[in-house]
């Protein structure tokens, strides 16, 4: 015939001490398993950003989304849709491409 009985002043004390150490990794910065700090990159598409792509792409031979990723600190995803959109502006030219990734000559 008992109610619930109130837990200990001491559990409920260890339970906030958990919540607040969860809380403080949260807000730690990421870090990679090399240890590295996992740098914010890019993810948007924008008229600066394009005219980096096309001085990278000068410079190069060939390229690669990857190689193009990490040259311009975006996604890989962005790489690949600005190396979609150059080739169908012409500036660049798709010289191979298989199922997982393609890469481009400078016209």
């Amino acid at each position: 015939m008992g109610g619930a009985s109130k837990k200990p002043i001491s559990n409920v004390e260890k339970k906030l001490k958990k919540e607040a150490e969860a809380q403080q990794k949260k807000e730690k910065k990421k870090v990679s398993k090399t240890g590295n700090e996992v740098i914010s990159k890019n993810i948007t598409i924008s008229d600066e950003m394009v005219k980096k792509v096309q001085e990278e792409i000068k410079k190069e031979k060939i390229i690669t989304p990857y190689a193009l990723a990490t040259k311009a600190n975006i996604t890989l995803s962005v790489a690949k849709r600005i190396l979609k959109d150059l080739n169908q502006q012409g500036t660049i030219k798709e010289a191979y491409r298989n199922r997982r990734t393609a890469i481009y000559v400078a016209v």
